[in-house]
């Protein structure tokens, strides 16, 4: 057989991949939801999948849109008026499905019976800005991380440029970018002083989905973001090596919390302060090696990239709608094995098939929308 030749897309075969590869952890973290109560290690690495699938999206999409960011800052035409069509662009990319979402979320509340009290905060991503995590539609956590940290970097980056007219540009980008992370970082270490905690739960409420303690996790990806740009021939030359960082650092992350079982009751100070920064740089280091593979293998392309363009509708879907509803209305308490795994299957095809028909039927049209309008 003779392999046609595939011409290049604007696609990044790796970057689809850690898309595709970051909702799979979710939604098998998930699964978790579904099965009996388990302290085993296989249960426990199920849990840890959601928690490295959310943190790649943050360094993954800091990465691409730090790179946008950057770009637009160097341009001579840059101004109040650039700076409002990116966060326009922006929002137009992420608010109509999300409050689509959302309202379908309050209305399920509503039907349901249980409580919607504060869901006003949602609209403005205030649900967990500085205050721990509300139960209500809780997946939407790292929403606000997100979106808070490019608002707050191109706010600043206008107001610094108009400031120093004179410094360079490249000097402000990395000023205002290492400058939230330093903050972030000195946030954890005020939080890890003035907070008791005693419990994972309380840890994962009150700092890992807070906003002003996690916003560096996305700066992150900014700024390697900025060296792409900046030192392309570096990138490319040492990804190899950044791979290897990575799995040493999460080798280093897996031997602290396996190995020498670093408990948060005794080891306060490694959970607060250096276990998201250390998990953060790890993946990070992934990066250049997945933003340099260009193109997949024949039979991979395809697939990836569809998962990859609804990996956004899977995510906001998948938990609080599509699951919440099915063990709502489907006792699965005497269920055996072989009927729970039947039971994921038909979860994860109904997420994916809703996923499919948002995005076409209503994500696709609204980026086309927004595309039009500028």
């Amino acid at each position: 057989m003779i392999e046609t030749e595939r011409k290049p897309t604007k696609r990044i075969f790796g970057l689809d991949f850690l898309r595709v590869l970051s909702i799979v952890l979710v939604l098998t973290s998930h699964t978790s939801w579904i099965y009996p109560p388990s302290s085993s290690l296989f249960a426990k690495a199920v849990d840890m999948c959601g928690f490295f699938g959310v943190e790649l999206f943050f360094v993954m999409s800091g990465f691409l849109i730090g790179s946008i960011i950057f770009k637009q800052f160097l341009r001579e035409d840059y101004g109040f008026k650039t700076m409002l069509t990116f966060l326009y662009r922006r929002l137009m990319r992420i608010l109509p499905n999300y409050y689509l979402i959302l309202l379908i979320n309050i209305l399920i509340g509503f039907l349901i019976g249980y409580s919607v009290s504060e869901a006003w905060k949602y609209f403005f991503f205030f649900q967990n800005f500085a205050t721990p995590l509300l139960p209500f539609f809780p997946e939407s956590w790292s929403m606000p991380i997100k979106e808070y940290g490019y608002l707050i970097a191109v706010l600043l980056l206008y107001v610094f440029s108009r400031i120093f007219v004179k410094t360079s540009r490249k000097v402000i980008f990395l000023a205002v970018i290492i400058g939230m992370v330093i903050f972030c970082f000195t946030a954890k270490i005020y939080y890890n002083f003035h907070t008791q905690n005693t419990t994972m739960a309380q840890w994962d409420l009150s700092l890992r989905s807070v906003v002003i303690y996690r916003i560096d996790t996305v700066l992150m990806g900014v700024l390697f973001g900025y060296i792409s740009c900046e030192y392309p021939k570096f990138w490319k030359k040492y990804k190899s090596k950044f791979t290897a960082m990575g799995f040493f650092l999460i080798f280093v992350l897996l031997f602290c919390l396996g190995y020498l079982k670093l408990k948060i009751e005794g080891f306060p100070m490694f959970w607060n302060v250096l276990c998201l920064p250390l998990n953060t740089l790890a993946l990070v280091c992934f990066l250049p090696f997945f933003s340099e593979w260009k193109l997949g293998p024949s039979g991979w392309q395809k697939p990836v990239e569809l998962i990859s363009e609804i990996s956004y509708a899977i995510y906001l879907l998948h938990y609080s709608i599509v699951l919440f509803l099915l063990k709502h209305f489907i006792d699965t308490s005497h269920f055996n094995l072989m009927e729970l795994h039947l039971f994921t299957v038909l979860y994860l095809t109904i997420t994916i098939s809703l996923s499919y028909l948002l995005y076409i039927y209503y994500e696709k049209p609204m980026m086309k929308l927004r595309d039009v309008k500028f």
